[in-house]
């Protein structure tokens, strides 16, 4: 079977792409003409990316060039400068043979001076370069506030493109640094799902993604279409109400089990109730609260 002659190879990367299509031409870049097609694109974390593409054609002259040889040069007599050469004359009659000694001719060969040596030489220590993404100065919270926000801002425009969403940022002083991401628009209720499972995974998601970037002891909560706040003020209300049961039964009331988020809610609002103290159980979905009176503060 022949070699191709031209092929079309697509991989993450332009030169990954290059060397697939060598491969298969069984060719080397030196061989080959190569036409980008598609630099590729690695979107945003993953999202959105477009691979490589290029094309890769055998030059027809490659060939020819391979056997063609170069014309062989004409033959040069060659003296040998170390033994000295003899000249014999033919003997005239009655004439004794004479011997010329030829003196070689010498050649003076230019000789390069001696590389000076360094290595006893003082070496001269550089300052390194200053990286080039150097975090601002962090406030005594330990979050750089700007930092974070203009990193929230980038994933949310490449995390909800080409959905019908606005968003807006403000920070409130929980346990720790708290930044909201308010979403709102045509799209918004579309990613709040059932029992809010779509805006969880959402959050998760920018959670993560914003962790990554920009690190910090700071929680971030992301509402749509204000979700969130009419959850809190619903847990809260819930949270007071099986607190006070609670005192007045003198047993302790175990809520249903709830995402870590929410979880804090009821954990921030009951740490300022004396009379009571919340414990978290079970792992993963079935984690929950349980409220339990404390009898010395009745």
């Amino acid at each position: 079977m022949e070699p191709e002659e031209s092929v079309v190879v697509t991989a993450l990367s332009v030169d990954e792409a290059i060397i697939l299509g060598l491969t298969r031409l069984v060719a080397t870049r030196d061989e080959v003409d190569i036409e980008v097609l598609h630099e590729g694109s690695r979107g945003f974390l993953g999202l959105g990316m477009r691979e490589a593409s290029v094309r890769l054609t055998r030059r027809p002259d490659v060939a020819e060039e391979e056997v063609t040889l170069p014309p062989e040069p004409a033959p040069v007599a060659v003296v040998s400068e170390s033994v000295p050469a003899v000249v014999t004359t033919a003997p005239a009659p009655e004439t004794p043979v004479v011997e010329e000694e030829v003196v070689p001719v010498q050649v003076e060969v230019p000789v390069s001076a001696p590389m000076a040596e360094t290595k006893h030489l003082p070496v001269e220590k550089t300052k390194k370069a200053p990286r080039r993404h150097q975090r601002r100065e962090r406030t005594s919270e330990g979050v750089d506030r700007g930092l974070v926000e203009k990193t929230a801002s980038d994933v949310a425009q490449n995390l909800f493109a080409g959905l019908s969403i606005q968003f807006s940022m403000s920070w409130e002083q929980e346990d720790r640094p708290t930044l909201w991401i308010s979403l709102k628009g045509r799209d918004a209720d579309t990613l709040v799902g059932p029992r809010a499972q779509t805006l969880n995974a959402v959050q998760y998601l920018f959670r993560s993604l914003l962790h990554r970037l920009a690190d910090g002891n700071y929680n971030v909560v992301v509402d749509a279409d204000g979700y969130r706040k009419r959850r809190q003020r619903s847990l809260e209300s819930l949270a007071r109400k099986l607190a006070n049961q609670a005192v007045n039964s003198g047993r302790s009331i175990k809520m249903r089990p709830m995402p870590a988020h929410e979880r804090r809610v009821v954990h921030i609002l009951l740490r300022k109730d004396k009379r009571v103290k919340t414990e978290s159980a079970g792992r993963g979905r079935d984690r929950a609260i349980t409220i339990v009176p404390n009898k010395r503060k009745r």
